[in-house]
């Protein structure tokens, strides 16, 4: 297992297909309908196929483009030797001879993605009954969900404290590596004594498929790299952790955060970084926390400054976010994708004597940043002149711009605050705003 870049893509295995069903929101017709009125001329249409989205191509996609410029929701066309019906608001090709439904979308000439929402991840002929999903909107019912039915009776499977998650033994490799990242990430931040109690292996299934799933969408949209999985951390309160693991996210970990979250979404940390996502943990009577290793599927993320409500991509070019391009700290995963896009695969328990301290800390230092005394109007050209000591000189001139649009009235307060965290980062304005208050 290597941590330090991105995570090889899993073929999935066996073969599955979308049903273009969610389970909750709009009706599937209905936002199949949306989508449809919403997509610009389509470029490329792709079908999934031997656990691959493999582009229909010659005169069969020349055909389909026609009839969806021309408004119609559904279209034949044949390739391969073989006949299929496509279904626009479906999202769906179907085998004429066959009656075998797979999943299809398209690439608009904007480069807009449509494809349908992931759900049982099994083929199915039309007229069979689908199965219900589970309520985290990935999950169904399988051999491996946490009910199961026994004679008409539903009864609870046995479950321990993440679901079905195995406890590692301390001798595991998975074990020791998790172990080593741990700690290697927050020893030197001031965990002083920090000791990892337990890890635990979280059973996966259809989440899994449909994480893969998402990585061969983003893939066909943005290139290989974009389908690229990265390994990083995510850090609540113990009950949230509990219910992402067992069910899914139910929510964002921002409000954790405050003023420090770059939107509205989930902030998963670096891998090399465990200690910002342990400040997002909430110690229990025994003085146990856990974070959750994960998998996450970026795409193609854009910056967001600390403090944004922003919620979903700025465009149809972006999937996610980040607090910074070029070095992040933060990776942003919206609510829409958050239980397609994540997909946790280890929970670290541990312990750590000044844990509240340390968080406290971290809270205090950045709250300094949000109402520092220097940056009344009155005082920006001088805090702007220590500024430029720490700032290359390729710089200077967007920092200076920038100010110039503040001083004419054309920039908030509150967001040239958040463009000068963003541009030189926290620890550079910290140890600006400390020395001119004298300490």
């Amino acid at each position: 297992m290597d941590f330090s870049g991105d995570v090889k893509q899993a073929i999935p295995r066996p073969a599955v297909a979308f049903t273009g069903v969610g389970s909750g929101g709009p009706s599937p017709l209905l936002r199949g309908w949306r989508e449809f009125r919403r997509s610009a001329a389509p470029v490329r249409f792709l079908c999934f196929e031997g656990a691959a989205w493999a582009d229909v191509e010659g005169e069969a996609a020349a055909a389909l483009r026609r009839a969806f410029l021309d408004g119609k929701v559904v279209a034949e066309a044949a390739y391969g030797g073989r006949e299929f019906l496509f279904d626009f608001l479906r999202m769906a090709r179907i085998d004429a001879a066959s009656a075998e439904a797979v999943a299809m979308g398209w690439i608009d000439e904007r480069g807009a993605c449509f494809f349908p929402v992931p759900e049982s991840g099994r083929k199915r002929k039309r007229g069979h009954p689908e199965q219900d999903g589970a309520s985290s909107g990935v999950e169904e019912g399988s051999d491996e969900s946490s009910e199961t039915v026994d004679s008409g009776r539903v009864r609870k499977a046995a479950r321990g404290a993440w679901g079905k998650a195995v406890k590692l033994e301390e001798t595991d490799k998975f074990y020791q590596l998790v172990k080593k990242l741990l700690l290697s990430g927050i020893a030197p931040m001031g965990g002083r004594g920090v000791a990892m109690t337990a890890v635990h292996k979280v059973a996966q299934g259809p989440r899994s498929r449909a994480f893969q799933l998402q990585g061969q969408l983003l893939a066909a949209q943005r290139g290989a790299g974009g389908g690229n999985a990265k390994f990083a951390w995510y850090g609540a309160p113990s009950v949230d952790v509990a219910a992402a693991v067992e069910h899914g996210f139910g929510k964002t970990n921002s409000r954790v955060l405050g003023h420090r979250a770059h939107g509205d979404g989930v902030h998963l940390s670096p891998p090399q970084s465990p200690y910002a996502s342990a400040m997002l943990a909430k110690a229990d009577e025994s003085g146990e926390a856990h974070i959750v290793l994960c998998r996450v599927l970026m795409g193609r993320p854009e910056a967001i400054p600390a403090g944004s409500s922003q919620c979903h991509p700025s465009s149809d070019n972006y999937d996610s976010a980040v607090d910074n391009i070029q070095n992040p700290k933060w990776y942003v995963v919206w609510s829409t994708d958050m239980n397609t896009r994540i997909l946790p695969e280890y929970v670290v328990s541990f312990k750590c004597p000044n844990l509240q301290q340390m968080q406290g800390s971290s809270s205090r230092a950045t709250s300094e940043l949000k109402k520092p005394s220097p940056v009344a109007r009155d005082m920006f050209p001088t805090l702007l002149a220590e500024i430029q000591r720490f700032v290359p000189s390729s710089k200077l001139q967007t920092l200076q711009g920038t100010y110039n649009c503040f001083k004419k009235g054309q920039m908030k307060k509150d967001q040239f605050i958040r463009f000068l965290r963003t541009f030189i980062g926290d620890r550079v304005l910290t140890t600006v705003a400390q020395k001119l208050r004298g300490y």
